[in-house]
């Protein structure tokens, strides 16, 4: 803003000065015009005093006014009736000096229009009539000393007042309408002043929020810039590629641009797995609003669309034509405001996973054959040994010889544990299904557990059926699953406590569960228990043995069989394992069979 000039801070002070003016500068007119008519009347033989006392009377008066009203202006109170007094003292000082030069006759009659205008640009109606009141009493005051002859003379001194206060009647509107019209002014200035200052402090805020917005993009970009393990993949709903980011760049082979030239998503997924990932959704997407896209891709996002899940192992295709293993999780991409826009796509390499998995299970497999046999030539040279006629142990060689058999047995079983395990990964696993008596199948293994738990102080019970429970399910592996979660519930339940193997009904198939009241496993750990070689806190805190493959087999033989698994625990309470098996087995679960790390 430019600085004011000398000529324009003596303009404003200009201004200021009548814009609210002193009383004294109000009262300057009339105290002039009374000192020239008193000068022109002393000097002027043809205006000589009438009557001079009156006139200088009246002339005091008006200077008392006048010194009255300097020392308000001093003061500064510029307002009220103790500075309306003055051009009231002035009306009357104005009259005396009329009848002290002529009276009636008198030229110097009109000066009394100077206080008059003051006191009616007075807010208020009333000031109209204290005009009439006062200019009568200053017009008639020569009729008091010598009263006129006719009645003409009479109405000329009627006349004037009445003039003088149509007159302060059209100055008093004129001065409120003014005042109405300053006021809604500075309503508007201070309404104007109000939305300038909330528009500075909007700019302010404006400029605050552009500069954390920029922040924040420079940020996004940063992140989204080094986001290169995994390919991150936004689309519309069309499935047509509007993100694409360093990770999708290296892992699919295209750049950023040719992603951006209406390239669809389904052409880096196979459309068989894609509907394999999403063979659960519910129905599938428009095929009028998106009918070039693969039934794969309507298929999963119309499970995204129906607020699903969608996590999974799936073979994506690189603009090279290679095919990667991966992870894709799909989740809906939704704008501000809650309308989905798209789609999100997250994919993770999983090639170095893969690929440790499959040494790993060929590193298992490799030493579970290698230990498998000398530990089967160490079990058979052992029975040799112990049933010899021409050379037979002693009581202490027996011992010794037994303690050696249990352990060769315990390394060869976990060995076969170990194989069983690397044909679940390998898609290798064998069922040898046949109609079974599920009821009979629980019995048994609560019989073989039996000496077990006896020996443990546990109280073993089967609750099933009566009569037959049939189904077409593999009864040795089931009753390895049985065998696994009862020693498990027995080694994980102190003496006194129970284990009961239940079996029930239920739609499509039968539910097989088992239950103790042990020490428990904590909530946090539930969802690792089907991981191998893992072993829960309470297991290893009570030093219970064991290698972690239990569960991990027992889920396998469910599964392989087409059911289900889960667990209720609760830590200090006890835990229920409980597995489902269909009436009619799944042909397709052996293809898919894997499991977790």
């Amino acid at each position: 803003m430019n600085a004011a000039t000398p000529r324009d801070r003596a303009e404003n002070r200009w201004y200021r000065l009548f814009d609210n003016p002193s009383p004294l500068l109000k009262q300057a007119p009339t105290t002039i015009a009374i000192v020239v008519a008193a000068l022109v009347a002393w000097l002027n033989p043809d205006l000589a005093f009438v009557q001079g006392f009156a006139a200088l009377a009246g002339i005091a008066i008006v200077l008392l006014a006048t010194v009255h009203a300097a020392i308000l202006s001093g003061l500064r109170v510029y307002d009220g009736w103790v500075v309306l007094i003055i051009p009231m003292i002035d009306i009357l000082g104005l009259g005396l000096f009329r009848a002290g030069t002529g009276g009636a006759s008198s030229i110097f009659g009109s000066l009394v229009l100077l206080p008059v205008v003051w006191i009616a640009a007075a807010p208020g109606i009333r000031y109209v009539f204290v005009v009439g009141g006062l200019t009568s009493l200053a017009l008639l005051m020569p009729y008091f000393a010598s009263p006129p002859d006719t009645p003409i003379e009479w109405l000329r001194g009627v006349v004037g007042p009445l003039v003088f206060s149509a007159m302060a009647a059209v100055v008093n509107e004129l001065s409120r309408q003014q005042r109405v019209r300053a006021e809604q002014a500075e309503r508007l200035v201070a309404e104007r002043t109000a939305a300038l200052t909330d528009n500075v402090a909007m700019l302010v805020q404006l400029r605050e929020k552009e500069l954390q917005n920029q922040v924040l993009v420079d940020s996004y970009e940063g992140l989204w810039s080094s986001i290169t393990a995994q390919a991150v993949i936004g689309t519309d709903r069309a499935g047509r590629i509007t993100a694409w980011n360093p990770g999708a760049e290296r892992l699919l082979g295209i750049s950023y641009a040719e992603a951006m030239q209406d390239v669809r998503v389904d052409r880096f997924f196979p459309d068989s797995v894609l509907t394999m990932l999403a063979q659960d959704c519910p129905g599938g997407a428009d095929p009028l609003e998106t009918p070039e896209l693969a039934q794969g891709v309507k298929a999963l996002f119309a499970r995204v669309d129906a607020e699903q899940i969608v996590d999974g192992d799936l073979s994506v295709t690189t603009a090279a034509g290679t095919t990667v293993p991966a992870r894709v999780t799909v989740s809906p991409h939704r704008d501000g405001d809650g309308t989905q826009q798209g789609y999100l796509l997250v994919v993770t390499d999983e090639s170095r996973a893969v690929e440790v998995a499959r040494m790993k299970d060929e590193f298992v497999g490799m030493i579970s054959h290698e230990l498998r046999t000398p530990l089967s030539a160490i079990i058979g040279f052992l029975d040799l040994l112990q049933n010899d006629p021409g050379q037979p142990l002693t009581d202490d060689q027996q011992e010794f010889v037994g303690i050696i058999e249990r352990n060769a047995q315990r390394l060869l079983n976990l060995v076969g544990d170990l194989l069983f395990t690397a044909q679940v990964e390998s898609g290798r696993f064998p069922l040898d299904r046949a109609d079974a008596d599920v009821a009979e199948l629980v019995r048994s293994a609560v019989v073989s557990a039996g000496p077990h738990a006896q020996r443990e102080g546990i109280a073993l019970t089967a609750d099933v059926p009566d009569v037959p429970v049939r189904a077409l399910v593999d009864p040795g592996r089931i009753g390895q699953a049985l065998d696994n979660l009862l020693s498990n519930a027995i080694k994980f339940t102190a003496a006194g406590g129970s284990v009961t193997a239940r079996l029930a009904l239920v739609d499509g198939g039968v539910q097989i569960s088992v239950r103790d009241t042990g020490v428990g496993i904590p909530e946090d750990e539930q969802g690792m228990l089907f991981t191998r070689f893992f072993r829960a806190s309470t297991a290893t805190q009570n030093a219970v043995p064991g290698v972690g493959l239990g569960l991990t087999i027992t889920r396998a033989i469910v599964i392989a069989h087409g059911g289900a698994m889960d667990v209720e625990s609760e830590e200090g309470v006890g835990t229920e394992f409980r597995f489902t098996l269909p009436a009619a087995p799944r042909t397709e679960v052996l293809n898919t069979l894997s499991l977790p790390e």
